[in-house]
């Protein structure tokens, strides 16, 4: 089993370096693997391949693009935001903080179910957030919205600026050549299109692991389909890390 702390660093060499965990260390570790006894269950294997592949396809389809959205807003400054654009930045980054911790806890019982090893239960729960939320809407949302204060604090690195993205979500502020072309900025590259992505998934899906609770040949397909989807993406993006 897998306890906290190295489930929590196994997390964050996820986060930087998300290509050589694709292509390099996983690849390794499952052949490393075949020769270690005793060998994982087939349907163990098989329920962390679908689950590691959800978490890769929310980190590269959701994660990667929401978080650019946020820092091209909180990184343009106050003086170029308008309402949407600052509505359009809050949500990315709140969004991309939620699918972040729940992706990450996506691969890393994926990997765990892969390579023969059970990540604890509590460690999941820590991972997607579900520990503090409990599974309820109201505090998931209430948690979404700290952090995601924290976040923008973290992105600003100033009170007052991160006060003043905050007010231009009910204010807006007057319009200015600079506001205007940061709304064309952030409109462009599919960002309208993420957030409804985003903001359906964060609604309408359920939790992976109880989606996944139960196999099914469609689910496999479903989650193998946005693994694919997701590579590719990742590889035409940029090249992996040298």
């Amino acid at each position: 089993m897998i306890d906290g702390r190295l489930a929590i660093a196994i997390s964050i060499l996820v986060l930087i370096s998300l290509h050589h965990l694709l292509f390099v260390l996983l690849p390794v570790s499952l052949a490393v693997r075949l020769y270690v006894k005793p060998r994982p269950a087939a349907t163990d294997v098989a329920n962390g391949i679908t689950r590691f592949c959800l978490g890769i396809g929310k980190w590269v389809l959701l994660v990667n693009p929401l978080w650019h959205l946020a820092t091209v807003v909180f990184g343009g400054g106050p003086e170029s935001l308008g309402t949407s654009v600052a509505w359009m930045g809050f949500l990315g980054l709140l969004l991309s903080l939620h699918f972040a911790c729940t992706a990450a806890g996506d691969v890393i019982a994926g990997a765990g179910g892969m390579l023969g090893f059970r990540v604890a239960e509590q460690v999941q729960e820590v991972l997607t957030l579900r520990r503090f939320t409990q599974g309820k809407w109201v505090r998931l949302i209430g948690f979404l919205l700290v952090i995601t204060v924290i976040g923008a604090l973290v992105q600003t690195a100033s009170f007052g600026d991160t006060w003043l993205h905050l007010k231009a979500l009910y204010a807006p502020p007057p319009l200015s050549v600079a506001t205007l072309l940061q709304q064309a900025r952030v409109r462009t590259d599919f960002n309208v299109l993420t957030i409804f992505a985003g903001l359906v998934c964060l609604i309408g899906l359920p939790h992976s692991r109880d989606f996944l609770r139960e196999p099914a040949p469609w689910k496999a397909t479903i989650c193998l389909l946005i693994f694919t989807f997701a590579v590719a993406m990742l590889w035409t993006h940029a090249a992996p890390m040298s």
